[in-house]
């Protein structure tokens, strides 16, 4: 977890483990924190020390935990949801971009459905909004307990050109989201594009790709996957951009994440938060004097066409699961648009980047 001896309340004794190695050994353990890598039920933890009172994720999903088994034994759960939420928008919103300058340069996006508008989808709504993008807005969930939020209906949303999904992964319930987009709703229809960095699983992929072989799909993005990290390097291989679940990675994200989990440990345990040492510190990206187009600068910005080439080159491996973690774990973490400074001549030249919050110097 991304800064996380800073960020831990003063006074616990802090160990650290490493994921890929499995579980550390729990008997004194007062809390576990965790991220999306370690998947934890009673298969995988099925001796519960009396000692273990909280688990925390540095994660916005949580369906890598079973909430109900720890909760019967009496354990708090907390995650992080929201803390990506901007990294995730800003993911959705480049490859939008690079999709419309490679695919029609000329022409307007066209009318995108938002599946899903908690805090991940809201950020979405916001940022295509301030494109001056139409957007229909799906969440019949969130139109039951918020009053002030009317959700579209299934005809409204699945008529839209563009499909972007930032639901929970929930295989029951009432609104179950496992296969979310399956044949049924992609028969008769036709879409430019459908984007999914929710979670795998959401869309049937078989699915998908066979549509999109048929022509009614033209093109998707894909940045989770349902057999993740055993990616199926056929989908991959048809993705107009296909990434190693990265889309909320970001400096950013990763701070807020580990500090509501370090907030959420110290408020359960009665502990003084941490106060941070380190600063949000913006970043100046160079640009040679040369000519650039869109594409060009937000591949400098934005490394999703370089994880892209990156998953690619996994396809033919027999190690490609230990390649594609590696690939989440071992990579810098980019900065959000915010925290970038580039020449006032490119965002004058380039609108788009100001709306995406790029500063100029």
């Amino acid at each position: 977890m991304h800064k996380i001896e800073e960020l831990v309340p003063p006074h616990v004794h802090l160990s650290l483990y490493n994921p890929t190695d499995g579980l550390p050994d729990l008997k004194q353990a007062d809390a576990l924190l965790i991220r999306t890598v370690t998947h934890l039920n009673p298969e995988t933890v099925p001796n519960l020390p009396d000692k273990l009172k909280f688990i925390g994720t540095g994660s916005s999903g949580t369906d890598h935990i079973d909430n109900e088994y720890f909760e019967s034994h009496g354990i708090t759960l907390a995650d992080a949801n929201g803390c990506n939420a901007r990294a995730v928008a800003e993911y959705v919103m480049t490859a939008l971009l690079l999709w419309k300058e490679d695919r029609q340069p000329a022409k307007p996006f066209g009318k995108v459905g938002v599946i899903g508008v908690g805090k991940a989808g809201s950020a979405v709504v916001n940022l295509l909004q301030n494109f001056g993008i139409e957007c229909v807005q799906y969440d019949p969930p969130r139109e039951k307990r918020d009053p002030d939020f009317t959700s579209a209906s299934m005809k409204e949303v699945l008529n839209c050109e563009i499909l972007t999904f930032h639901v929970p992964l929930n295989k029951k319930g009432e609104h179950p989201t496992f296969h979310w987009l399956n044949e049924q709703k992609l028969e008769g229809r036709h879409f430019k594009l459908i984007i999914n960095a929710a979670r795998g699983g959401v869309i049937d992929e078989l699915a998908l790709m066979k549509f999109y072989t048929k022509g009614f799909v033209a093109d998707y993005v894909l940045d989770v996957w349902e057999a993740e990290p055993d990616f199926n390097t056929k989908v991959a291989n048809h993705a107009f951009i296909a990434t190693p679940h990265i889309a909320g990675y970001s400096e950013q994200s990763k701070i807020n994440a580990t500090k509501i989990i370090c907030d959420e440990l110290a408020a359960f345990f009665d502990l003084e938060p941490a106060i941070p040492k380190y600063k949000n510190v913006s970043r100046t990206i160079d640009f040679a004097h040369i000519k650039y187009d869109l594409s060009k600068v937000l591949n400098r910005l934005h490394p999703i066409k370089e994880y892209d080439a990156a998953l690619r080159d996994l396809f033919e491996r027999p190690d490609k699961k230990v390649l594609f973690r590696n690939l989440r774990n071992e990579w810098p973490y980019r900065f959000e648009y915010e925290y970038l400074r580039i020449r006032k001549e490119l965002t004058d030249k380039f609108p788009e980047l100001r709306k995406l919050g790029v500063h100029p110097i």
